[in-house]
């Protein structure tokens, strides 16, 4: 009689994520890690990347979800380690990214050292789900589970526990290995589609609103044909960028740090199409200015979302792409056009622009090296930001046409962000341009991934906007704390001699001739570079809304 070969946990694990489809997978050594790291690293069917540190790992897998549109993996340990992760997993919460964690917890009964962590209580308020796993033959059905809840709806993280003893343990029997199957997007209800079409064909100013749920569930095609065949402006959130973009009716960002004319259309217009957004403060401003004289509609994959900051008067729970694939065909364009073209002529003249950077005394302007990396890398580069000024100038002047180009922690808004999901996108996209915009302050809160992107050789630019401050804070201080600076005021190393010491190339420079030089030498190399700016100190970032104040009051220089 055969028997079936011995197999132990870990090659279930492992041949389950393979039956799913999953190629890429990111981890950081920890003992609990162990058999999976040896097992990945002789698989033929999955490639493992190691990461230096626990956020840096989940960071990763979670930029390379948002550049491939696939469910981005990570293996961490307990203890330690899904403390570490932890920062990773709420920033992909924040942002809706689907993200498979696997945590290897050691069992007091079978391992020396094993925690006193409640995994499950740590991670349930910062996922979408958590699941556990209590024997092998459990492995492959609880990542089929999980697999399909990261991607069904509303995407976001999903951790799985497994026990350590469980994957060191032989196995005997062949266990069955289901594909995950995820559902069709339900059709959006006919009575609420005819209420939003005639609330469209009869609007006079319109506005689309669109947010990171159209990027998301794949849309951005279709909201592009809906604006450009009725003439509607559209504004984006800062998640949507590259959704809709290079049109005349690409009002911009809107918001907090919005276009002058984004947040004037808004607030002057009497219909708002709002779809894969959900009302933060950082858009809205003051709940109770927000665009105060339109009828809203607002189509959202969860349900939670709605009504749950902005009164709505037309509820959509649904798909994104659903609900504009619906309104292609039966919406009257002509019509449209006819009611919205003295409104599309005036919202298309108001300034697009940011505030003019030209009277800054410093040699070198942040905005114009953000100008100057999308005029030579062109738009097949992803582009991926810390959080802070850096950010909210590469959303204003880098010139995005693409979606999944423009990758940065929104909801959370997580310094340390940058490198790790730009090594994740880099590996989502072999051989494509990746260039992480990132501050003095962010960038130090997890430099140590320079050694991960040496080791892959990963085409990574690495722009340090470097002000000796953190930027962002410093503004606030200025603006609405007197000037009175506390804590903002940092100490850097020499960025380009550091990262030499890591093994890439590294420059500097301090003048717009200079950045252009480096620029194009590091675009021509293969592998990592950091460059490093030496901008102006105490350049502002506007427009700016002060806090508790309507977008209509914005401050658009100083």
């Amino acid at each position: 009689m055969l028997h079936p070969p011995i197999r132990l946990g870990v090659d279930v694990l492992v041949q389950s994520l393979a039956v799913q489809g999953i190629s890429r997978v990111f981890g950081c050594c920890h003992d609990s890690t162990l058999p999976v790291r040896q097992a990945l690293e002789t698989s033929s069917r999955l490639s493992y990347i190691e990461m230096k540190h626990e956020q840096a790992a989940v960071h990763a897998a979670d930029g390379y979800a948002r550049a491939s549109g696939k469910l981005g993996v990570a293996i961490i340990g307990a203890g330690g380690g899904i403390t570490n992760g932890i920062t990773g997993i709420a920033t992909a919460l924040s942002d809706s990214v689907p993200l498979l964690i696997i945590v290897t917890r050691p069992s007091p009964e079978n391992d020396l050292y094993a925690p006193d962590l409640d995994v499950f209580s740590l991670c349930t308020p910062v996922t979408k789900y958590h699941l556990q796993v209590n024997e092998i033959s459990g492995i492959p059905s609880t990542i089929q589970h999980a697999y399909e809840i990261a991607l069904s709806g509303r995407p976001g993280p999903v951790t799985v526990e497994i026990p350590t003893h469980l994957l060191r343990q032989e196995a005997t029997a062949s266990y069955p290995m289901p594909k995950a199957s995820l559902p069709k997007p339900k059709k959006i209800p006919k009575k609420s589609l005819e209420a939003a079409i005639a609330a469209i064909e009869s609007a006079k100013k319109p506005v689309l609103f669109i947010g990171g749920g159209v990027i998301s569930s794949g849309a951005s095609e279709l909201v592009r044909e809906v604006a450009i065949k009725g003439q509607i402006p559209v504004v984006s959130s800062l998640m949507g960028i590259g959704a809709f973009a290079q049109n005349p009716l690409y009002l911009g960002m809107l918001g907090m740090h919005g276009t002058y004319a984004a947040n004037k259309a808004v607030h002057q217009c009497d219909l708002l199409i709002c779809a894969g957004v959900r009302f933060s403060d950082r858009v809205t401003g003051k709940m109770s200015g927000f665009s105060p004289k339109s009828k809203k509609i607002h189509v959202d994959i969860d349900a939670s979302e709605i009504n749950k900051n902005i009164r709505v008067d037309l509820p959509i729970v649904g798909d994104a792409k659903q609900f504009f694939h619906s309104l292609i065909d039966r919406l009257r364009y002509p019509l449209i056009r006819e009611h919205t073209k003295d409104w599309v002529a005036e919202a298309t003249q108001w300034r697009r622009t940011v505030p003019r950077f030209d009277t800054s005394a410093s040699r070198l302007k942040p905005q114009k090296v953000i100008q100057m990396l999308s005029a030579l890398a062109g738009d097949e580069a992803i582009v991926v930001t810390d959080v802070g000024q850096h950010q909210i100038w590469t959303a204003h002047h880098y010139a995005f046409t693409k979606p999944r180009s423009f990758l940065t922690s929104g909801g959370l808004g997580t310094m340390g962000y940058g490198l790790p999901a730009a090594i994740g996108a880099a590996v989502a996209a072999p051989g494509q341009t990746v260039i992480c915009v990132t501050g003095d302050g962010s960038f130090q809160m997890n430099l140590q991934e320079m050694l991960t992107a040496v080791a892959h050789n990963l085409p990574i630019k690495i722009a340090v906007l470097n002000n000796g401050y953190l930027g962002m804070v410093r503004q606030w201080q200025e603006l609405f704390y007197q000037g009175r600076y506390s804590a903002v005021k940092i100490t850097s190393p020499d960025f380009a001699k550091l990262a030499g010491a890591y093994g890439a190339a590294g420059y500097a420079a301090d003048s717009e001739a200079e950045a252009e030089a480096i620029i194009k030498k590091a675009l021509a190399h293969n592998g990592p570079v950091l460059l490093d700016f030496n901008i102006a100190e105490e350049e502002n970032v506007y427009p700016i809304v002060p806090p508790g104040q309507s977008n209509d009051q914005a401050i658009l220089a100083r």
